[in-house]
């Protein structure tokens, strides 16, 4: 079985303090990962914390274990980061 799960992701930009982007975020799986351990990752890791699109979608593929997909438009340049 195949999952896939998309959701948005809003985080602060480590570089422009007033900046707050905005991430698409696909995770593919294998087996099944609880909608509500997807929401607690990113309450956890994004939202109001600053951080660069890179290292989150790293750190959702190692802490969910999948595939994970996210795209961001920073300042004009459009980021799709691939993990792993």
């Amino acid at each position: 079985m195949k999952n896939k799960y998309e959701v948005e992701v809003r985080a602060q930009c480590p570089v422009n303090p007033a900046d707050t982007d905005l991430y698409a975020f696909t995770i593919e799986s294998e087996s099944l990962i609880e909608v509500e351990k997807i929401v607690a990752f990113f309450k956890s890791n994004a939202g109001a914390q600053k951080v660069f699109q890179e290292a989150l979608t790293q750190q959702c593929a190692v802490t969910l274990g999948a595939r994970v997909t996210s795209v961001g438009s920073h300042s004009g340049v459009k980021v799709t980061c691939v993990a792993p």
